[in-house]
């Protein structure tokens, strides 16, 4: 893992071993985040009843982080000027959650977690200005593999806490509260490990391990939409690299892409039963489709500007009340990423949402002919817009995948023509011995 760090002549040792132990704490300080924004282990520990927020030591243990990442983000102002555009519109959206805060249900949850919000906004930001495309796919392959083994420990070592009892008996969930989560976290696992494998060959046998690894604790968890995404990852990647091929072997991928589509298409108009069967789902996904219309019944009284962030599922007697009631159980978020903004910050804030996400998507097919960082940009949005069909994963605050998500849009976007170091002399620092 290398990380660039600037020096200038005349060459002083002492100066480059400064440069060199700030870098591996830096590197290291983003591991860490990385691991603590995966919510892994922590709070299925100390808030078994799946509201971490109630615990206040758990609450307590993000502002270092948020100090952390405002420390890295001065030590190079400049630095961070790479990413000025794309910055631009990740902050519109939190600035738009902080505003909610004037008409939200919950004024303080609102702007707590907006202040949550932005931190892991400007970790995302400030992960795409400091490293570059593979440094970026190590350092998250590395935090994966280390919470792959963590996985397998808790579900082999210590069953009682790693695998599920009730409702879905034998199913792993690892250092997560259900198993999906964990199957969803270890799907991104896979892709990351994967294009490690692809952007660092020097070491390449330890990350085809870590996606093996990762995939492994995919099908233990039995999440269906994790194999799903699985196989698309997996699919996608041979798709990719034939389509980059160009010739016919690109047009071959496109009629198959199109033919796996329409067959898809065709299956879910002409058999749903056998649709849902095969996924494993009844017709309400699980009763996804009923929280989905009651919450339609709650967005028609507050269309514009919703509920407030993070407002609308906290106050047992507020509005949460009524789609708690039309579906008969105490559902906790909507259950679909778009859906929960709508409620949340209304019209205007899907809106944004949903133009950072287009630009996003745009930029990142746009590189399909470029560099191998292509495999990963366009991958991640497919398994993002993927998994925000099913679970809330949008502007989710101190979240992996929000993180993540800032971090490779922010460096599709990233101001090109502008270089935040100076031209002379510049040395690497090598975090791993073994670096070429």
């Amino acid at each position: 893992m290398s990380a660039v760090w600037p020096t200038h002549e005349p060459f002083q040792p002492e100066r480059r071993g400064f440069a060199e132990l700030a870098g591996r704490a830096e590197w290291w300080a983003c591991f860490v985040i990385l691991a603590l924004m995966s919510q892994a282990l922590l709070a299925p520990l100390f808030a078994p009843d799946q509201m971490p927020d109630n615990v206040p030591w758990l609450r307590t243990v993000w502002l270092p982080v948020y100090g952390a990442v405002a420390v890295m983000l001065a030590a190079n102002p400049l630095r961070a000027t790479r990413v000025a555009v794309p910055a631009m519109m990740s902050l519109a959206l939190v600035g738009w959650a902080f505003a909610s805060s004037r008409w939200s249900i919950e004024p303080d949850i609102t702007f707590r977690r907006s202040v949550a919000l932005l931190f892991t906004s400007l970790f995302g930001l400030h992960l795409a200005a400091r490293y570059s495309w593979r440094e970026l796919a190590e350092l998250a392959a590395g935090m994966f593999l280390l919470l792959a083994v963590g996985s397998y420990i808790a579900c082999i070592v210590f069953p009682g806490f790693g695998v599920t009892v009730e409702i879905h008996p034998g199913a792993w969930k690892g250092l997560w509260y259900e198993k999906n989560q964990l199957g969803g976290i270890m799907v991104y696992g896979v892709l990351a490990c994967a294009c490690a494998a692809i952007l660092a060959p020097g070491r390449r046998r330890l990350w085809i391990g870590a996606a093996a690894a990762c995939l492994g604790l995919v099908a233990m968890s039995q999440s269906t939409t994790a194999l799903l995404g699985s196989a698309i990852v997996l699919g996608g990647l041979a798709g990719l690299a034939l389509l980059r091929r160009g010739g016919a072997w690109a047009v071959a991928t496109v009629w198959a892409l199109a033919a796996a589509v329409g067959g898809f298409l065709a299956l879910i108009l002409v058999a749903p039963d056998l649709f849902f069967h095969l996924i494993g789902k009844d017709p309400t996904l699980t009763g996804r489709t009923e929280i989905w219309a009651a919450l339609l019944h709650r967005v028609e009284v507050r269309p514009w500007r919703g509920y407030g962030y993070g407002a609308f599922w906290m106050d047992p007697w507020g509005p949460a009340w009524f789609v708690r009631q039309e579906v008969d159980w105490s559902a906790p978020n909507a259950h679909d990423g778009w859906l929960d903004i709508l409620v949340q910050l209304g019209v205007v804030g899907l809106a944004l949402a949903a133009l950072h996400f287009l630009t996003t998507a745009v930029a990142a097919v746009a590189r399909i002919g470029r560099g191998a960082e292509a495999y990963w940009a366009i991958l991640f949005m497919v398994l993002f817009a993927l998994f925000s069909i099913s679970e809330s994963t949008v502007m989710q605050y101190n979240n992996l995948t929000w993180a993540m998500y800032v971090a490779i849009g922010a460096k599709l976007l990233a101001w090109r023509g502008f270089t935040a170091e100076p031209a002379p002399r510049r040395r690497a620092v090598k975090l791993f011995p073994d670096e070429e």
